[in-house]
């Protein structure tokens, strides 16, 4: 009898339901392994991260789809412990191009193997990793692959992820013929490079050597690109011609002078700029705009113009600091094959202090009106038959402590604006754009009213939904 009720029980509606209710969930749930295991074993990845993190850039990909030699890139970490961030964005190399693949070395089973990329013998940090393609190689330490910010010593912040910018220099590093010479000239007093731009020159592979002109009879022939860094001495009238020479347009020379407003004045280099069409203003500019200085009327955030050096600036937000400048001007008469674009620039409501040694900052009779021009790119062009047209190409900036380590620690961007004139300058346009991808998340701000109607939603409204939606179909069933 008992059995009978059993069996009679497996014929009712309310069986039948639930047991569809069952199998249908049964079967989503497996369903939704299935479709797991899938999309995991699946080639396409998709970055769904605020920023597209991992998305390779275009100039990345351009590079990779023109690889003609295999890249192996190395990471030195344990098996399960490498870094989950840089470990996907180094596989989307090996997923675009079949030339790249991705391994891991045990740093406790293959030291031997590792020792052999230690060529200063400083040894290899764990988390490292290590691009190489035939007898050339490049090893990033783990901590390059990261912006970290050091305003606070004592608790240094991790701003950005750097790594496909550093795994595409790698790879242009080790695959090409030959790298970009950057030769600083010296002898007129000029100040030491700050080390955080010659180990950035470094990672983006210029080859940095010092060029000394006197009793030299002509310049290196393997000069790519000129740096003149905050001289307190003149050039001589020698020194000048040389210079001169390398920058005709024919000779497609390409220049960056990084100049001081304190600086007594001096002649020949002024002479080689007005040559180009610019004269430096003898006046400290003073920022009239709060919006635009850092609390100090003479630090100055100028205004980014439009321009293939400042793209990635302006797209990612990154201002740029200049202390103390001085301003540019182009002259009235110059040559006709110069072509000017401002880079840096003031507001109106700039001054320029005439007095090199004021004892206010406040606008006095005699000051310069503004806007000011603080950093110019100029091109200079030349036709021929033989040759077509050829160009020669300068970025001057009238001011240098703008590269001062406190200013490179705490404002990147006035380290990628160097880096960035620099790539113009040596024509690798692909190399501007790949820019660090932030990592620092905004809090989300609301006013109180705005707290207290979500809270009303999440805490009340979707419960008493819920619980509405559970009724109805209770009452339903219970007539079935």
């Amino acid at each position: 009898m008992k059995n009978l009720k059993i069996l009679a029980s497996f014929q009712t509606k309310k069986f039948k339901y639930g047991g569809h209710a069952a199998l249908l969930t049964a079967i989503v749930i497996v369903l939704l392994i299935v479709l797991n295991l899938l999309v995991e074993q699946a080639p396409v990845k998709i970055d769904l991260t605020e920023n597209r993190m991992f998305t390779l850039s275009e100039q990345t990909l351009q590079i990779l789809d023109r690889l003609e030699q295999d890249v192996v890139i190395y990471g030195v970490a344990e098996p399960g412990k490498e870094n989950r961030m840089v470990d996907e964005v180094a596989r989307r190399y090996s997923r675009r191009s079949p030339r790249v693949s991705v391994e891991y070395l045990d740093p406790y089973r293959q030291p031997a193997f590792i020792k052999r990329f230690d060529q200063e013998g400083k040894g290899i940090n764990e988390g490292s990793y290590i691009v190489v393609s035939g007898d050339k190689f490049r090893v990033i330490d783990r901590w390059d692959l990261f912006n970290i910010n050091y305003q606070n010593p004592f608790q240094p912040e991790v701003t950005g992820l750097v790594a496909e910018e550093r795994f595409t220099s790698a790879i242009m590093y080790v695959t090409a013929e030959k790298n970009p010479v950057v030769y600083a000239l010296k002898g007129h007093g000029e100040e030491e490079l700050p080390f955080n731009l010659r180990e950035r020159l470094r990672q983006e592979n210029y080859e940095l050597r010092e060029l000394t002109l006197v009793a030299k009879e002509k310049l290196p022939e393997d000069l790519d690109l000129l740096l003149v860094f905050a001289p307190k001495r003149d050039l001589t009238t020698e020194e000048e011609e040389k210079i001169r020479e390398f920058l005709n347009a024919q000779a497609q020379g390409r220049a960056l002078f990084i100049l001081n407003w304190y600086v007594a004045d001096l002649p020949n280099f002024q002479s080689l700029l007005r040559s180009y069409g610019l004269k430096l203003q003898p006046a400290v500019i003073v920022e009239g705009d709060a919006n635009r200085h850092a609390g100090n009327p003479v630090w100055l955030l100028p205004e980014m113009k439009e321009h293939e050096i400042l793209t990635p600036l302006v797209n990612e937000r990154m201002p740029v600091l200049f202390p103390l400048a001085q301003a540019l001007e182009i002259l009235d008469i110059r040559r006709r094959s110069l072509e000017f674009t401002p880079l840096l620039a003031t507001s109106a409501k700039a001054w320029g202090k005439v007095n090199p040694n004021p004892t206010t900052a406040e606008k006095e009779p005699g000051d310069l009106e503004g806007p000011f021009t603080l950093a110019m790119a100029v091109v200079d062009k030349e036709w021929t038959e033989e040759t077509g047209e050829v160009e020669s190409r300068l970025v001057v900036t009238a001011n240098s402590h703008f590269l001062a380590t406190q200013f490179l620690l705490q404002v990147p961007g006035n380290l990628d604006f160097i880096m960035n004139s620099l790539n113009w300058l040596a024509d690798r346009e692909e190399v501007i754009s790949i820019r660090p991808r932030s990592l620092i998340h905004l809090n989300l701000q609301m006013s109180g009213w705005q707290k207290l109607i979500y809270s009303g939603i999440v805490v009340i409204l979707i419960p008493l939904l819920a619980l509405g939606a559970g009724v109805v179909v209770w009452l339903r069933r219970r007539h079935l």
